[in-house]
């Protein structure tokens, strides 16, 4: 009875490997003479053998060797053949590879995370320092508009006062007028210079009140150009204390970006330099 083709297809890597005993080694060979496929297979294994052979004389990398297996046994599944069994020496080094990788990323994942946060911590730090400049600069213009408002209102009443006395004054220097017609001799001679007393007096009076009106009103601008110098001042420190700490903040974010592509680096030397604890040499 006569075989089918993928019996001996399958058994084509144990015939390479020296592996068949004599009786379907020989059924095999038989099977080589009539079958170009499986002798071309076997070239193939061959060839592959020789090329590894190459390789390992020539120092391939693991990756390269193992990349090479890869592409070899997609080409074989495309064409439904047996793939070829890949080191276990290969599949140790992939995983180290792996597990670097994986260690790495967490790595740069945490110098990354560490870098936002510092970004954030310094942004927060410069936003508090504004904040409290602006505050301290609204509290001095709130009391610099109090001064004003303070010193209106002491003016206005000041010159109600002189008013109110200098109209007193006056209608003194009035009262004067009155002793004319009751004696008109005496009132003649007496009723003006009384009466230019009172409108010395009330002069005075208004020239006084103005002083103080203008004196009260200096004193409220003053006050109020004071708290406003204080406003100013103070939002002068808040801008700088602000631009002082976004300084130290970026200064500290460039720092943590640095680590964040140190971490980087080290977790390339880490997958570069990856090997199983204990190597076995590849077949």
């Amino acid at each position: 009875m006569t075989k089918p083709h993928a019996y001996f297809l399958a058994m084509l890597t144990e015939y390479f490997e020296d592996l068949l005993p004599a009786e379907r080694r020989a059924e095999m060979e038989a099977h080589l003479q009539e079958c170009p496929q499986c002798r071309r297979a076997l070239d193939e294994m061959r060839t592959l053998r020789e090329r590894a052979r190459q390789a390992a004389r020539q120092a391939l990398s693991p990756e390269a060797r193992l990349r090479l297996y890869e592409r070899l046994n997609a080409e074989r599944a495309r064409r439904g053949e047996p793939l070829l069994r890949i080191p276990q020496a290969l599949l140790k080094h992939a995983k180290a590879k792996v597990e670097a990788s994986a260690e790495a990323a967490q790595d740069v994942a945490r110098a990354g995370a560490q870098a936002a946060k510092t970004a954030a911590q310094a942004g927060k730090r410069s936003a508090q320092e504004a904040a409290k400049g602006a505050l301290e600069t609204a509290r001095h213009m709130g009391k610099a508009a109090q001064r004003m408002a303070s010193g209106a209102a002491e003016v206005a009443q000041e010159g109600l006062e002189t008013a109110v006395k200098a109209a007193g004054t006056l209608a003194e220097g009035a009262e004067a007028l009155k002793e004319i017609p009751e004696a008109p001799v005496k009132g003649t001679l007496t009723a003006p210079p009384k009466m230019a007393a009172k409108t010395a007096k009330a002069g005075l009076q208004t020239a006084g009140g103005a002083a103080k009106m203008a004196a009260k009103a200096a004193r409220a601008g003053m006050g109020a150009a004071a708290e406003g110098a204080q406003g100013a001042l103070k939002a002068a420190q808040g801008g700088l204390k602000a631009a002082t700490e976004a300084a130290k903040g970026a200064v500290d974010t460039a720092r943590a970006g640095k680590e964040v592509l140190d971490a980087a680096a080290q977790g390339a030397r880490k997958v570069l330099e990856a090997h199983p604890e204990e190597d076995e040499e590849a077949s």
